[in-house]
């Protein structure tokens, strides 16, 4: 490959794939349709699903996406963003590459690595001590709205119509706060993060408009065997497993093992009479004596529910270990009717999962609605990836606060050895990072801490403007290069009218030269942890993209076995 070629071509398929999302990037863009080989069409602006729809084969193009796909996995945020911010970065490398023509490679590549070296040794310390505390003192007061409805509808208005904003944020809104009864709020994201696919529910074929939160655990089938309950008290369920359903009396016929369902129905009925349970679930098919004995007792019966579903029940529920199963205690059972479907629901007791007083859940399931399988599909994985980001927000934030104790420990201890080593206590400096404990209301806290900034640009100009004055940091000539791509991303929200943007970005400048106007303002938010991730794995997929030196294109093994098979058989049919 040529001198200079592979950055060229780089960048060629970069701008392709930047063209692509770039007409859906920001509150003002539009809407993408894609038509799929079984003919449904579907409209998103969710850059993931965007790109997931693609058929790629150039190879640049495919590392391009599992870098797209790396970053999302852990911060479900940026995947527009992550090209913009790459292709100018490519774009800036290649123009300044150019002026060395004859090892046009070796130098785009240097300054790959110099922009990476600068961002992990320099680029945090940037946004921990300057961008942060600039953040809290120009937003601390003056914002007004509801920081989690703000973080929240920030995250949905990149991903779905206009239209279906408010709906989706006020939906998971009302999820969030119905399951958190604590204090810990942290501990209610990361719940509601890993168990996700068990707490939601979709039903396709009406408006996006019915989405609503359902008290208790829907089981994701419905009941076999159902009776009304009309008690107050509550209700002892049995949860069996699949074991359950192994004995020992089998049957040889033909040399095969097969299991006697009769004796397997006996056994379990006379272990449920004696646990005296109105509910049982089961994983699997229950044998049909089983069924009719239930019918005769009044017990309500529900078959082939997940199994992981059932062991997120028995751990909200707090169940004991008994004979077969575990038992357990709900407040209801019923079922939901969701279009034409009917689902079992079970009500929970608020319980402590992990025996802290401060960690109070109450168990709902979010049911979304949506006209079609396409768009049904969309708002999952919209709502699904919104607890993906509150929960690396708060992780981050976990990260940021030890590293601040950790920097204000190790700046106390080498001042007070300086000045005095034979008399040296821990004791707070003027020039460490303030640590804050956490205030009940955690979302408010964030803000505080400069950890949330509003949408739109507010953090690329604080950036861009705070690496313009820290000569420290590295070469003029690196820093530019990443300043100016930085400000690619605001830029691009306004390329219809650029005038806005040069008056934004003017307007913040001045807030903070002379401090801000206290005048209150709302609207959505962004994590800066997540803007901070997005700048690590782009400056990451330039080094990797860029470290390429050729690229071979072969046939597979498959295929040219295929093909050596094919002509040998034709060479005998031709001898003979």
């Amino acid at each position: 490959m040529a001198d200079g070629g592979h950055v060229r071509s780089t960048l060629a398929v970069v701008s392709a794939l930047e063209s692509v999302v770039l007409r859906s990037f920001g509150p003002s863009g539009g809407l993408v349709l894609f038509t799929r080989d079984s003919g449904e069409v579907l409209l998103t602006r969710h850059g993931q699903k965007i790109l997931r729809s693609l058929h790629v084969e150039h190879p640049i193009c495919r590392m391009v996406l599992d870098c797209i796909q790396a970053h999302c996995t852990m911060a479900a945020d940026g995947s527009k963003s992550f090209l913009i911010l790459l292709a100018s970065l490519l774009r800036r490398i290649h123009a300044q590459s150019k002026t060395c023509r004859d090892i046009s490679n070796t130098r785009a590549r240097q300054l790959a690595n110099q922009l990476l070296h600068l961002c992990h040794n320099g680029l945090d310390d940037v946004i921990l001590r300057q961008v942060t505390p600039c953040v809290s003192s120009l937003y601390m007061s003056g914002y007004h709205g509801d920081i989690l409805e703000g973080l929240v509808g920030g995250y949905v208005a990149g991903r779905v119509a206009i239209c279906q904003v408010e709906v989706l944020t006020r939906v998971i809104c009302q999820f969030f706060w119905k399951w958190h009864m604590g204090q810990a709020m942290a501990k209610t994201v990361r719940y509601i993060h890993r168990n996700f696919p068990f707490l939601h529910s979709t039903v396709s074929g009406l408006p996006i408009g019915q989405s609503c939160v359902q008290e208790g655990l829907l089981l994701g089938c419905d009941w076999t065997v159902f009776f009304e309950n009309c008690s107050k008290e509550p209700i002892r369920v049995l949860i069996l497993i699949n074991n359950e359903f192994a004995i020992d009396d089998a049957v040889s016929v033909f040399d095969n093992c097969i299991y006697d369902s009769h004796a397997i129905g006996r056994r379990l009925c006379m272990c449920v009479e004696e646990l005296d349970v109105f509910v049982l679930l089961s994983p699997v098919k229950c044998p049909d004596i089983l069924l009719q004995w239930a019918i005769q007792k009044q017990v309500c019966v529900a078959e082939c529910v997940e199994p992981p579903l059932l062991d997120l029940l028995s751990q909200l529920s707090q169940s004991q270990a008994a004979t077969v199963g575990r038992v357990t205690m709900v407040t209801s059972v019923s079922y939901a009717v969701l279009g034409g479907h009917r689902l079992a629901c079970v009500g929970l007791i608020p319980s402590y999962p992990y025996g802290n007083s401060e960690h109070l859940l109450h168990p709902h399931t979010l049911l979304l609605c949506a006209p079609g399988p396409g768009p049904l599909d969309q708002c999952a994985s919209v709502c699904e990836g919104v607890f993906t980001m509150l929960y690396s927000v708060f992780e981050a934030e976990h990260t940021v606060t030890a590293l601040n104790q950790s920097l204000n420990s190790h700046t106390d201890q080498s001042e007070e050895m300086s000045h005095n080593p034979a008399s040296y206590s821990p004791m707070k400096s003027k020039n460490t990072v303030p640590v804050s404990a956490p205030a009940p209301d955690q979302w408010h806290w964030l803000l505080c801490a400069g950890r949330v900034v509003p949408v739109g640009g507010v953090f690329e100009v604080l950036l861009h403007h705070f690496l313009l004055s820290s000569d420290w940091l590295a070469e003029p000539q690196v820093r530019s290069i990443l300043t100016e791509s930085v400000l690619d991303l605001p830029r691009m929200l306004h390329f219809h009218k650029p005038r806005l943007f040069v008056q934004f970005q003017a307007s913040l400048l001045n807030k903070l030269r002379f401090g801000p106007s206290h005048q209150p303002c709302s609207g959505a938010l962004e994590s800066v942890s997540c803007k901070q991730q997005l700048l690590v794995s782009v400056l990451q997929c330039v080094c990797k993209l860029l470290s390429v030196d050729h690229i071979l294109h072969t046939h597979t093994p498959v295929n040219t076995l295929l093909h050596t098979t094919k002509t040998t058989h034709s060479d005998k049919e031709d001898e003979d």
